[in-house]
C-alpha cells in the first residue's frame, strides 16, 4: 500500500487531534481546560480531514494549466 505524503499527514493530525482527546478525558484535564483541549483536538482533526480532501488538487490544477 503506497500512500501519499499528505494523507499520512492527515492521518497523523487526526490520530494526534484524537489522542489528545482521549489523554485529556483519560487525566481529567478536560475538565480544567475544556476550552483548550477542545480547540486543539477538533483544529488537528479538521486539518488531517482537510489534508486527505484537498491533497490532490494540486495535481487537478497542473494538469489543467499544462
Amino acid at each position: 500500500m503506497n500512500m501519499e505524503s499528505h494523507v499520512k499527514w492527515g492521518l497523523g493530525f487526526i490520530f494526534l487531534g484524537i489522542a489528545i482527546t482521549f489523554v485529556s478525558l483519560g487525566l481529567h484535564l478536560f475538565i480544567a481546560t475544556p476550552f483548550l483541549t477542545i480547540i486543539y483536538s477538533v483544529s488537528l482533526i479538521l486539518i488531517g480531514i482537510a489534508l486527505i480532501m484537498f491533497g490532490k488538487r494540486e495535481r487537478k490544477i497542473e494538469e489543467v494549466v499544462k
